[in-house]
């Protein structure tokens, strides 16, 4: 691996063996080994009235087997309201939250998008899935929360609601590990709501 320095010998940047450039904290910052990817998912039918806090919406996991690390830069939340709530309800909580140890299984799984067609190679991120209801399989285990978000009591047809997390850091996964859209609180008791997202990612090597 090259090191550049500047003149008091301070390393600023590095480049390794497959030309893969690094920033001074260990992010790839052109990985030729792996790429930029996207993926976008939706519901085709409404999430229930009342969905419990704990459930399981939308999955990502990186692969065990994987020699990369995978950089999430950007997830985009779009939600509408199908079945108005009542004035006098509680909006429910959603966040990003990571796991470790299983894949969950159910719902629609999605195709990751190779932002350069020509450029990098498939996504290491093998397993995206989501659902209207909960993803289901043995329960992987969860860690830490990521971000979260308040999602609205509608009571009045007013589009939507959009949730945008964009870290000045990415989310690092490292091989294995997973993140997922997971209910904290339960949801409106009487308002059905559609959703769709969009989550933006890199991977490069996994040992620097």
């Amino acid at each position: 691996m090259a090191v550049l320095q500047d003149g008091a010998g301070t390393s600023l940047t590095r480049v390794d063996t497959n030309l893969n450039l690094y920033s001074t904290d260990g992010i790839p910052t052109t990985p030729a080994a792996g790429g930029f990817y996207t993926v976008s998912g939706w519901t085709v039918a409404v999430v229930a009235a009342g969905l419990a806090a704990s459930v399981n919406l939308m999955s990502a996991r990186l692969a065990l087997a994987s020699t990369r690390k995978a950089f999430i830069t950007r997830f985009r939340v779009a939600v509408t309201p199908a079945t108005l709530g009542a004035a006098a309800g509680v909006a429910g909580t959603w966040a990003m939250q990571r796991f470790t140890a299983q894949t969950p299984t159910g719902g629609t799984a999605r195709t990751p998008n190779r932002q350069g067609e020509s450029l990098g190679v498939a996504s290491d991120i093998t397993d995206i899935r989501d659902s209207n209801a909960a993803l289901t399989g043995t329960a992987p285990t969860w860690g830490t929360i990521v971000a979260a978000s308040i999602v609205p009591l509608f009571v009045a047809n007013a589009g939507g609601f959009e949730w945008i997390y964009e870290p000045k850091y990415p989310t690092i996964l490292n091989p294995g590990d997973g993140i997922g859209l997971r209910t904290q609180f339960a949801m409106a008791a009487t308002q059905t709501w559609m959703y769709s997202y969009t989550m933006h990612w890199f991977e490069g090597p996994a040992v620097l």
